[in-house]
């Protein structure tokens, strides 16, 4: 049975840490992620990309989305 995409975040190394179905694992530095005083709030596998739901540290839900392709890299932003 083949594995699926997942998208973990690592809160204490703020690091986003994606794992294809094929067993390779990628880490992102979250810089980009917290960028302008964000949190995160959750990852979300859709299709075959991550995306981090994020906000700003004041807001009680997320605001933005942060999408990252299943290899780590990034592409783009958008309204959550």
């Amino acid at each position: 049975m083949a594995g699926m995409l997942l998208g973990l975040w690592d809160d204490s190394n703020e690091t986003l840490i994606i794992t294809r179905p094929n067993g390779q694992t990628y880490k992102v530095n979250g810089r980009q992620i917290l960028a302008g005083g964000h949190k995160v709030f959750g990852v979300q596998t859709v299709g075959d990309e991550i995306h981090v739901l994020t906000a700003p540290r004041t807001n009680q839900r997320p605001s933005r989305r942060v999408i990252y392709s299943d290899a780590g890299r990034y592409k783009g932003g958008k309204s959550a």
